[in-house]
């Protein structure tokens, strides 16, 4: 490479008198060396090091940093978890870094902004986000630190990256970290007992309603139920993608016939007859699944369920069912970097790390996480190394053919939850018919959305 070539279009004239310069240059050099020797004390020594490789320089030490991490669903709070999970892996790849858990135990997020309490990083799920981070207005646009730090946005789940985008508001306020599962869990002695059939991967809508058809009886005493499922959350992930609050006008849809589809074919589950519904079932549909175990199968449509819970049971899952050919939307938790933290670029390398297949290959391995990733390697991965898994049908976890997601909005979260939970009740215990539950529904949103403006 550093060999006497010929440059590019250099003839072998030019190479000749280029030779004779070199020539007169070095003859004058030569006759300098006695007026360098007597500059040198006339020793004619070359100095000690001359010659000789240089040292290799030493990586600058950076400085030590803490950085403040805080997780609006609480999904953290266990003792120990956010170091077993994050914070040694942290260290190991940034020795320099201190990460520090905040738990939701010490106070929601405004009350600590208000203690002036040091947070960097904020893990907070597209239901979560606008009531929290958003409303503290704590987001950050990260787009120039994913050009400084050259992040390949695409190594991302498509879909999940769009929800974040639209979020944004044309900026980039967050990382996407994971996807929520959304499969069917059932208890197989509930199925034995009543001779039914286990439900398998892609059972629809109608084959789960005729499963707990049958499954919603009364047996000494006792009384049993077939599937039941997150209100909330079916209206979040819906499989039409509706634009239930347009992000730009805030024009209200919650009275169409879309969403009146939507609500026939949930409430037609908790209107079997013998099911019975009021106020304390629909607040204890987790419980009737785990505790009471009545409840043959339930989908909290918003993750997955830890070895803690499902200990009691003789338990699968399946797939979420399709609609239209597509299943549930994406429910990805995102990384927001606060815009108050004094450590942004310490705060968003370390984000950026968290967000890699590097990192999150292990953890999908345990089936600690559904990484919102396009990788096509996570879904081969997933849960080997995750015992509450073995013999399972783990298959059904990795989310397959997402719905598009709906628009989002400040409001999304605000109009499914009056869905899942205001106009659902008064349709099923409350004596509304369907066309007041959602006119109720939708005039509740308004009311939220006037009262913003006025603030």
């Amino acid at each position: 490479m550093f060999g006497h070539a010929l440059a590019v279009g250099q003839t072998n004239d030019e190479e000749g008198v280029m030779f004779m310069l070199k020539k007169s240059v070095l003859i004058g050099m030569i006759g300098l060396l006695p007026v360098i020797a007597a500059c040198s004390g006339g020793t004619g020594k070359s100095p000690q090091n001359e010659g000789a490789a240089p040292a290799d320089v030493p990586p600058q030490k950076k400085d030590p940093v803490t950085l403040y991490f805080y997780n609006v669903g609480s999904n953290f709070n266990a003792e120990g978890y956010f170091e077993e999970k994050f914070g040694k892996y942290i260290k190991e790849k940034f020795p320099h870094v201190t990460p520090v858990l905040i738990p939701t135990t010490s106070g929601s997020l405004d009350k600590l902004i208000a203690t002036n309490q040091q947070i960097d990083v904020i893990f907070g799920s597209v239901g979560l986000a606008y009531n929290s981070v958003y409303l503290n207005n704590m987001q950050y646009d990260i787009e120039p630190l994913v050009k400084k730090y050259k992040t390949d946005l695409n190594r991302f789940e498509p879909q999940t990256l769009e929800m974040i985008r639209q979020m944004s508001d044309g900026k980039l306020y967050a990382l996407p970290f994971d996807n929520q599962a959304a499969v069917i869990y059932y208890n197989k002695n509930l199925f034995d007992k009543f001779g039914v059939p286990y439900p398998k991967d892609g059972a629809t809508w109608d084959q789960l309603y005729d499963m707990s058809v049958k499954l919603t009886r009364n047996e000494g005493g006792v009384q049993y139920y077939g599937l039941t499922l997150s209100p909330t959350h079916y209206f979040l992930r819906n499989q039409l993608s509706l634009n239930l609050v347009d992000p730009k006008t805030q024009q209200l849809s919650l009275q169409t016939d879309s969403v009146k589809s939507l609500m026939n074919n949930i409430a037609r589950f908790y209107q079997i007859p013998g099911f019975n519904p009021d106020k304390t079932k629909m607040d204890s549909l987790v419980k009737m699944f785990f505790q009471d175990q009545v409840s043959a199968m339930w989908t909290p449509i918003s993750g997955l369920h830890v070895e803690k819970d499902l200990a009691p049971l003789n338990w699968d899952i399946i797939t979420y069912p399709t609609l239209n050919g597509v299943g549930a939307q994406p429910y990805p938790t995102f990384m927001f970097l606060n815009v108050g933290s004094k450590f942004k670029d310490e705060a968003y390398q370390v984000m950026d790390y968290l967000s890699t297949e590097e990192f999150l290959t292990e953890k999908a391995k345990a089936a600690t996480f559904i990484p919102a990733l396009s990788s096509s390697n996570i879904p081969k991965v997933f849960g080997q190394d995750a015992p509450l898994y073995k013999g399972r049908n783990i298959s059904a976890i990795p989310l397959k053919n997402m719905a598009k997601p709906s628009p989002q909005s400040k409001y999304y979260s605000t109009a499914t939850t009056q869905l899942g939970i205001n106009a659902l009740r008064g349709i099923l215990y409350e004596g509304k018919d369907m066309n007041t539950a959602l006119r109720d529904a939708e005039e509740a949103v308004k009311k939220t959305i006037e009262a913003d403006k006025n603030k």
